[in-house]
Formats: C-alpha cells, structure tokens, sequence
C-alpha cells in the first residue's frame, strides 16, 4: 500500500472509493460525498459506501498470494437492481478498483491521478434483494482475478522430434528443449580451502556420427553466453568443444557441440571409444539463457523470478520486483530445468521462493515481493520510533500473541547442495550451527542464542539450484535467521497521522506496559476502522537489536 507523507495526512480524512464499469458507463462510490479532479475533468463519487472492510497483510510463515479481499456494502440508488438482474443483467465479474484519497474541509487534497490505489480485482458474490434491508443495498467483494497457476514453465513445441531425423532414439527421442540458468558445476569452492569439479547439465545427441558428419550434441534450448562447454560420458572420459549455435527448422534457436572419433568421448554412431547413455557438460566463458533484464547471463535471484512470472502469464508488480532486484540478486541460482509438465509457479515456488527473505502477496497491480526486512537486512534502518500506552497516539488492543512457538523453531541448518549429473547427488554441504565442529560448518550469533535457549533443533533441505558457496551460506543463515525465535503479535490502534507507515516496515516500539524498549517489530497487518487504523506487529524476544 503506498500511501501519503505523515504530513499530508495531518488533519486531513481518508475517503475510500470504489468503481466499476457496468451497463455501459461507470459507477463510483465513495465513504464520503466528494469530487475528484481529473485529466478528463471533474468525476463525481457518491457516498453510498456504508461499510467496508479491507486487510493488507504479509504472511511471515508462508506464501499466500490471493490473502487480501475487499468487502464492501454498497446503496446504488443510481440504478435498479433487482430490474437489471431480471435482464440478466448482473456486476458479477466486473473489474473494480478501491483507492484512496484525503479530504480536508470537505476538499480533497488530490487528483484521480494521484490517488493510492489498495486493490484491484473482480466482483465476486454479489448479495442483494434482501426483504429486510434497503431494495438498492447489495453486499459485494471484490477479489483478485483467480490466480493462473496452470501456466506451463517450458514452451511445449520444443522437444527433440522428427525434425532431428538423425538423433539417437534411445537417449535422446523425446527429451524436451533444456532451459540452462547460470554455469552451474565446473570447479566449485565446496569449503574454505576445498574444490571440486561437477558435470551438472545433460546434453542430448541430436546428430549421430556418420561418415558425413560429426555427432552432435544439444547443450541449451536457446542462445546462451557460454562459449565453451566440457562434456563426459558415463566411462568419465573429457573434451572441452566449443559452442555453436543452429535453428531447429522452426524458428527456435539451440546452443550445440559436435564430437568426432579422434575425442575421447564415446559418440552414438560409433564404437571407437566405447559406448555410453548419458552424457554431461558443464560450460565455460559465460553461462546460459541471456539475462532479460540486465548484463550477462540469467542467475540472480530477483531476475529469475521477474522471468519466471513473466512466464507464467500472471499479472505481476513488475516495478515492485525490479525495485527488489538488487537484494535479491545477491543470491545466485543456476541449473537446468527439463520438466515439461512443471508450471511456472510450481518451479519457482518449490525451487527459488523457499531459499529467499521474502513473502509473496497480491496487490494493486499483481503480485508483488514483501522484503521481510528484519531477516533479509543485516542492519535493519526503522522507518519510525512509537510508543504504545493508553495516552499515546498508538494503543495496545489485544494480547501478546504467538505465531510460531518453540516447537517450531529451528536453530541448526544443513544445506546440501552442488547437485551432479550423472547420479544425482549433491557434493556440497553448509551447515549453520553454534559449534564448528566440520570444514562445512558456518557459525552463526542467532543459532547460538537459540541453541542456549531451546536446545538443538536441526533441519535440512536441498537445493537443485545452488552451486555457488557464497549464496548457499547466505541462504542456510536467512534460514536459521528467521526460525530460531518464536514469534509473537500484538495489534495496536493507531492515529491517523501515522498511516503513512506500510506493512513491512520495521519500527522502533517502546511499550512499558510489556516491558519493551525501543523493540524492533515490523508490521504485518494494517487495517482502516473508520477514525484510525489497526496494525498487527509482529516481533521475536532477540536480544540482538
């Protein structure tokens, strides 16, 4: 929710709207009387909003990306209601939109231009008719549009087929396009003074060696930085070939290299090194699919995901996650991806989301990152200083909540990651812990004050998509970082001058009656009732400030 500067809001209320085009012309509703200029001139708001209930929030513990909903009762004495709906006529699935505004002696302060839009969706489950209540009330709520989540990550046309006649039917038939992100393998740092070299990425024989020509191999789907790519068979057996590129035939760009009898590598089409049924690369000079959004090759963080959205075909806060990018893309991720059913959200919520500081919600203009930024931020800069007491302008109303107990801390983390080819296994680990007591092992301030506290609690998790060290220890202390203290809430009510403060935001609490002192919380709800806002805090007992 952006919103207006503390100074604005002095003084000044908050005027809630809504329109929506039905019949041929658009309906706008407001909480209070009021007219709004515009670039197409003065536009008129009714005040027929009776009650209305909106939320932004930001989930902590896990990703819910159709969380927030508008509900709203509306008088239309603009029209009929039940006359229209006798027609056929109906507001189900019209596109709204709910914004705010501020007036001051019954003037607003802005333009329809400049006005803070909170949600934007369908309306959904209209209510009117009711003999007891006024013929034109209808009880509406607008919701996001339904989240596609069935978009396919991988272009179902690119597959090895008939239009590689030579290809090696039993290895290669079939196989779909590879999508390579990063270098992942080569030789890879798995510990302070340790290195290792992994063959991560398969390569298909789509041209067996004949007497015309040397055998081809597919390396990548699509263009791709690398210059160079070495490739093993499953006797082990190397060469280092240089990347060419080719069209399928059908438009579709692949990244190759060939092999000939005088390599070492066993070749389909020939028996001169021996035979094998797989063979893996890892490449040189550069990486794989070119960054859309930048220099280089595609493997940071932020840009994977603005890429795989993209793909998805949902509605996204493109800006929101640009402005991200530059946090986010301090973690790398690289692999392969060849799984022609997986969905573009399926991917990147079970392979990239889970290893990130933050939480995924829907807005105004889609789906937009959350940095929780008491975990992603190693000094965290509050937005504000509050005192919570019963003569303050913020008041305490509710008990101290938890919304994650002890038994669901975790405070020693084992990342196995640096996956390798043929077998499947990963050859590196992080493990974050209060001890060092192994070479893989990374001590952290948090994992002890937690160990101190509650005992050893560990959990382990892979990554298919780390092969770099750094990223895999700042990925396993986010992890630790943000399990290993319970969490509690409490809700407060909050003068109007402070609403410029947003969900996420972390702040400086002071609150005597709990025994606080400028206590760092962020906020995880924010709601309008009626003369004040309501926000929820979320906030852990850390003795690290």
């Amino acid at each position: 929710m952006l919103g207006f500067t503390s100074k604005e809001l002095m003084g000044s209320t908050p005027v809630f709207c809504v329109e929506f085009e039905w019949g041929g012309r658009v309906h706008r509703y407001a909480t209070h009387n009021i007219t709004l200029q515009s670039n197409d001139g003065p536009l008129q708001y009714l005040p027929s909003i009776m009650e209305f209930d909106f939320v932004e929030s930001a989930d902590l513990t896990s990703i819910n990306v159709e969380a927030n909903i508008v509900s709203m009762g509306l008088i239309m004495d603009d029209v009929d209601l039940l006359e229209r709906w006798s027609q056929g006529d109906t507001i189900e699935g019209m596109d709204a939109e709910f914004f705010y505004v501020l007036m001051r002696y019954d003037v607003a302060q802005q333009d329809f231009e400049d006005r803070v839009v909170l949600y934007r969706g369908q309306i959904q489950e209209p209510q009117f008719g009711d003999p007891n209540q006024f013929h034109q009330l209808v009880s509406i709520s607008i919701e996001a549009q339904p989240y596609d989540s069935n978009r396919l990550l991988m272009d179902s046309n690119k597959y090895i087929d008939t239009r590689y006649p030579n290809r090696h039917i039993d290895t290669s038939d079939g196989k779909p396009y590879p999508i390579i992100l990063g270098s992942p393998g080569g030789l890879i740092r798995t510990t302070a003074g340790t290195t290792k070299n992994i063959h991560a990425l398969p390569s298909y024989c789509v041209h067996t060696h004949d007497a015309s020509n040397d055998a081809r191999f597919m390396v990548a789907g699509h263009p791709i930085t690398a210059t160079s790519a070495v490739i093993h068979d499953d006797k082990y057996d190397t060469d280092t070939k240089t990347i060419q590129f080719d069209d399928d035939g059908r438009g579709n760009i692949y990244a190759y290299i060939e092999l000939d009898t005088s390599d070492d590598v066993a070749i389909p089409g020939s028996t001169v090194n021996g035979e094998s049924r797989e063979w893996w690369v890892y490449m040189t000079g550069g990486g794989g699919l070119v960054n859309p959004f930048g220099d280089g090759d595609l493997q940071g963080a932020g840009d994977i995901c603005r890429w795989a959205l993209q793909r998805s075909g949902q509605i996204i806060d493109d800006g929101a996650w640009a402005n991200l990018a530059p946090i986010l893309n301090q973690y790398n991720f690289e692999g392969y991806i060849n799984d022609p059913k997986i969905t573009a959200w399926s991917w990147l919520n079970g392979n990239i989301l889970p290893f990130l500081p933050i939480t995924v919600r829907m807005g105004p203009n889609g789906l937009r990152p959350v940095l929780i930024q008491m975990w992603a931020l190693t000094h965290v800069t509050s937005m504000a200083s509050i005192t919570v007491d019963d003569d303050s302008n913020v008041t305490q109303v509710s008990p101290i909540n938890t919304i994650r107990s002890t038994s669901q801390l975790m405070n020693q983390f084992t990342l196995r990651w640096g996956k390798r080819g043929y077998d499947q296994e990963y050859t590196s680990m992080v493990r974050v812990t209060n001890i060092k007591s192994e070479d893989y092992d990374v001590v952290s301030d948090y994992s002890i004050i937690s160990v101190n506290r509650y005992g050893v609690k560990p959990m382990a998790m892979d990554s298919d998509y780390i092969y770099d060290r750094d990223t895999a220890i700042k990925v396993s202390m986010d992890m630790v970082r943000s399990r290993c203290l319970p969490i509690n809430t409490i809700e407060v009510d909050v003068d109007m001058e402070l609403g410029w403060l947003q969900v996420g935001d972390v702040l400086d609490v002071t609150a005597p009656k709990i025994y606080l002192t400028n206590h760092k919380m962020i906020i995880i709800s924010k709601r309008w009732r009626g003369t004040h806002w309501r926000w929820e805090l979320a906030f852990e007992m850390n003795p690290r400030q």
